[in-house]
């Protein structure tokens, strides 16, 4: 999947300006706010119709309008597609396939496979279990419909039982049949997503243990820690042992949405005994599995983007990853960075069409 080319109308700050891609390597340049990271960002929002860095829409739209829109043209293989996302203030935001508009955004998730790679991804060791979550149940939801399908039904049920329990200490009522019919609900969904996420991490890790050995030069073991409450039970048993905390503190304690997925170095957590090299690189490498995962299941290259990542890298480790994308089977790259000299000494000696955009 490649996009050929970008429009953007009131979006960030940009007024009204169009790009050109080349179909290997695309590098923007130019100083801290000029617009580089933005798009990155525009070129991922038309895969999922929102921002990497969860910027609302109303953030979005250029000072001083009311609207902004994204206009992407891509082409995989022998398809061409046209991807539009707009919003106007006041109103619902619009994503558009070939001029029909989705019904549901979850129908377009995974048309176009992208994964990025931001300093940003710090996040993935330092916040809560919620990111790692997001990071899983996105990679997923790429590449099996059923998925996203399950897990966006998953979440409705348990806000509407969570609801129920907050009606429950407010009237000082109970209703056990009613709850148990969103509670059996829940338990069917979160099995079956269960099950999803540890065959994910089956495939994974593999991927994660390569490229850490790869990018790192180093013997340490990197691995991921799925921990969940359904390891020990199904969650239909949890979800009744846990009816009186539930009740206490009206919400749902047990189920997926509680799930963490830890991050280890050498059997340890990195968030607290990994270097800050180590947790660079570890993120990288975690980034580099995802692209290898959704190439092996889609059976066809993501987009992939690179937001000033080489300003936090040692120049061996630039060097492996500019040698790895070189490769003429890799798929499309985009590059943001400050030192435009930088750019195009790395890719100078590239045999792939490369184009560099001064911002």
């Amino acid at each position: 999947m490649i996009i050929k080319k970008l429009r953007l109308h009131n979006f960030k700050n940009f007024k009204d300006r169009g790009f050109e891609f080349a179909l290997g390597i695309n590098a923007l340049t130019g100083n801290n706010g000029v617009g580089k990271t933005n798009v990155l960002d525009a070129i991922y929002m038309l895969a999922f119709g929102k921002s990497y860095f969860h910027l609302t829409l109303s953030q979005i739209i250029h000072h001083g309008e009311d609207s902004f829109s994204i206009k992407g043209f891509f082409q995989n293989k022998n398809t061409e597609e046209n991807i539009l996302l707009k919003y106007k203030s006041g109103e619902k935001k619009q994503l558009i396939r070939n001029n029909k508009a989705y019904d549901k955004l979850s129908d377009h998730i995974g048309l176009i496979p992208v994964v990025m790679i931001s300093p940003y991804d710090r996040d993935l060791i330092s916040e809560s279990g919620e990111v790692r979550r997001k990071f899983v149940d996105k990679s997923i939801s790429q590449f099996d419909k059923e998925y996203l399908a399950d897990l966006t039904a998953y979440y409705k049920i348990l806000s509407q039982r969570n609801r129920l329990l907050k009606y429950f200490a407010l009237n000082n009522t109970f209703d056990d049949s009613t709850l148990e019919v969103y509670s059996d609900q829940l338990a069917a969904l979160g099995q079956k997503i269960y099950e999803k996420r540890k065959v994910f991490l089956k495939k994974f890790i593999p991927f994660l243990k390569e490229k850490y050995a790869w990018l790192s030069s180093q013997s340490e073991d990197v691995d991921i820690q799925y921990q969940t409450g359904l390891d020990k039970k199904n969650l239909k048993d949890l979800l009744k042992e846990s009816l009186d905390r539930d009740r206490l503190l009206q919400h749902t304690t047990q189920g997926i949405h509680r799930d963490d997925f830890v991050f280890l170095i050498n059997g340890y957590p990195i968030k607290k005994f990994g270097s800050q090299g180590q947790q660079k690189s570890f993120l990288i490498a975690l980034k580099l599995a995802e692209y290898e995962m959704l190439k092996k299941e889609k059976n066809r290259s993501p987009i992939l983007l690179f937001d000033d990542i080489f300003d936090k890298l040692d120049p061996v480790r630039v060097s492996r990853i500019v040698k790895w994308v070189e490769d003429k089977t890799f798929g499309q790259v985009f590059i943001s960075d400050t030192h435009p000299d930088r750019i195009r000494e790395l890719l100078a000696p590239l045999q792939q069409e490369t184009k560099i955009f001064n911002l």
